[in-house]
């Protein structure tokens, strides 16, 4: 029995046995990129967690920046607020609040008799120094007392501004209202008195507790982070 050779049978049948192997090949290819360019689930939960810890960090680094920051910003206020009650004791003699009783150390502030005296206009339409105004505060940070809500603040309007009988208070970077007494004037000299000899100016710190209203914390006493001019 004789076979007829073909050789255009025979080439096709070449080609296409290439063919297989080249589409083979390409497929375990692809397999194997698939294999090498992926990630386990192991694998992306480390990344998954680095990427936490890290961002866990960098939140804890700005968060200790901000604070920082607040509390400098507490500092410059009060030396630039201590500059100007300076300037005003220089032109009256006194300083504000001199006739004002401190009959509760812990609820009483007197900033806004210190506020009309360093800020405010002077005699006859104000009851500021005769060189006053003696500094420009930030007029976003004056606040005066909110009658619809007990113990709330609220911004200054411009008519309270220029209003002197309507008592204006600053807030510290906490939100907060300055504290402020005058010592000098009076007559006994009571334990919560830090400065004796002048005035206390202070703001309650980052955790907005007033402690320093009781004076200078006593030996054995846990120290107060309020920020003042002592």
């Amino acid at each position: 029995m004789y076979f007829k050779f073909d050789p255009i049978l025979h080439l096709k049948r070449i080609r296409g046995g290439e063919c297989c192997q080249d589409k083979s090949a390409i497929i375990s290819a692809s397999g194997s990129q698939r294999k090498v360019g992926g990630f386990t689930l192991i694998e992306l939960m480390i990344v998954v967690s680095i990427i936490a810890v890290l961002a866990t960090l960098v939140t804890k680094m700005i968060q200790q920046a901000q604070a920082k920051a607040a509390e400098a910003q507490a500092t410059t206020d009060i030396s630039t607020l201590k500059n100007a009650l300076e300037q005003f004791n220089r032109d009256e003699g006194v300083y504000p609040g001199w006739d004002l009783e401190v009959d509760d150390p812990e609820e009483f502030n007197g900033f806004p008799a210190m506020f009309e005296g360093i800020a405010g206009e002077r005699p006859p339409n104000g009851k500021g120094g005769k060189n006053a105004p003696y500094l420009e505060l930030n007029t976003s940070n004056i606040v005066v007392i909110d009658e619809d809500f007990e113990e709330e603040y609220k911004k200054a309007g411009r008519s309270d501004l220029f209003d002197s009988d309507v008592e204006k208070f600053y807030l510290d970077p906490w939100q907060v209202p300055y504290f402020y007494r005058e010592n000098r004037s009076k007559r006994t000299k009571e334990d919560w008195m830090i400065r004796r000899s002048g005035f206390d100016l202070w703001s309650a710190g980052p955790d907005s507790v007033n402690d320093a209203c009781y004076g200078v914390a006593e030996d054995g006493e846990e120290e107060y982070d309020d920020i003042g001019n002592w």
